[in-house]
């Protein structure tokens, strides 16, 4: 297995990615010892947790930006945690990027493209 000897959160998300098809493929294709397998479906739990917790961080930094360009929030990306990352104090939770409510006019559809 490729970067087997590296811990998933030190890994891109490209490599876990890459990483985590490697295993599936091994799981699916090969006949494993029974401890090989379940070392790897480990690994292989280890590293979605790692990408699911990537794509989590990225949606929300995007719908940060994507707030701030349409006037809804005073969020910016200096204020933003991922999830991940442990909280160091509860003054630092209280930075974390507020959202005002949007106004019923910006309920409505304006034919824009939203990713999210």
């Amino acid at each position: 297995m490729p970067n087997a000897a590296h811990k998933p959160e030190e890994l891109s998300f490209e490599e876990a990615m890459g990483s985590l098809e490697t295993i599936v493929n091994s799981l699916e294709t090969e006949r494993l010892p029974l401890e090989e397998m379940v070392t790897a479906y480990e690994r292989g739990v280890s590293l979605l947790r790692t990408c699911r917790a990537r794509i989590e961080s990225a949606r929300q930094r995007v719908e940060i930006i994507t707030a701030d360009l349409e006037g809804r929030g005073t969020a910016t990306l200096e204020e933003f945690t991922p999830m991940d990352a442990p909280e160091t104090s509860t003054a630092d939770s209280t930075k974390k990027a507020k959202r005002k409510s949007p106004s019923p006019a910006e309920d409505k559809p304006s034919g824009d493209i939203r990713l999210f």
